[in-house]
């Protein structure tokens, strides 16, 4: 019988919590915790729904990355982190510790670059659940690779069928998608009158990036006309926008077994302040 892999973006997961239960969740000394509490119910259920054999979680590192060192503007339109949640986090890690789930980061990368690669290289008889908020990880779902964006009412499932249905490309052309009309979510400028519609449409015809660049003389109008003018913006952004898949991440299979002890996770609830259940599953 199939194995399953459950990896979870960090983040992804803690904001979510952060921003959609109350703050005024707070232990006897004032500490907010919605996001730990938060994190905690969505792991410990995702545990339960999947039964996962193997659980990783994936964090951004504190670091600049190498995108922001080929494109400095990278993410900068993006608030810091509230002060409120920061800290949280060295509780939130208490509890990713106490589950047992290494943590995985990386200097220069991204959580999305963790993800990749421990996706890549799943066990062949392994199938890797992803668990993230987060649209750039589509581009990583696969037969053998499926995408969950936790929601409220039923988690999204994405399979290449279903990204295909809703980005209008199959899950490796995402980043050739965004190398065209850009990303505002991190920054990627894009090519200038470049519109969603456009780079569809141009990705249909030549069916990759390169391909529409090979192409770009034949393409009308200003859009056109900045494509040609834009090339190796095109190439920067694609970069910008491809999830590394073979990062040293240094995390053996066997690290992500699950296997935690019911009564470490009682100690560590209660010294944040946490009522809450343990998950039920085979270990």
């Amino acid at each position: 019988m199939p194995k399953t892999c459950l990896v979870l973006d960090c983040f992804s997961l803690v904001y979510r919590a952060f921003f959609g239960l109350p703050r005024t969740i707070k232990r006897q000394d004032g500490q907010v915790i919605n996001a730990v509490l938060g994190f905690y119910n969505a792991v410990t259920g995702l545990m339960e729904q999947f039964r996962p054999d193997y659980l990783f979680v994936a964090s951004d590192h504190p670091s600049p990355t190498f995108r922001h060192e080929l494109f400095p503007d990278y993410k900068a339109q993006r608030p810091p982190m509230p002060e409120e949640l920061r800290s949280q986090l060295p509780l939130i890690e208490d509890v990713i510790q106490s589950l047992g789930a290494p943590l995985v980061r990386l200097e220069g990368y991204e959580a999305d670059d963790v993800m990749g690669t421990i996706a890549r290289h799943t066990p062949d008889d392994t199938h890797c659940y992803i668990v993230s908020t987060d649209r750039d990880t589509l581009q990583l779902v696969s037969e053998d690779v499926t995408v969950i964006a936790p929601n409220s009412k039923a988690n999204k499932v994405f399979t290449p069928e279903i990204v295909t249905h809703d980005m209008g490309v199959p899950p490796e052309r995402i980043p050739d998608l965004k190398a065209l009309m850009g990303d505002s979510s991190d920054n990627i400028p894009g090519i200038p009158l470049v519109g969603p519609k456009t780079a569809k449409r141009w990705l249909s015809l030549y069916h990759s990036l390169d391909g529409v660049l090979e192409n770009a003389h034949l393409l009308p109008g200003k859009a056109g006309k900045n494509l040609m003018e834009g090339k190796e913006d095109a190439l920067l952004y694609k970069k910008l926008a491809t999830i590394e898949q073979n990062v040293p991440a240094y995390c053996c299979w066997m690290a992500g077994r699950i296997a935690f002890d019911e009564r470490q996770v009682r100690q560590t609830l209660e010294s944040i302040g946490i009522r809450a259940s343990i998950p039920q599953i085979d270990q």
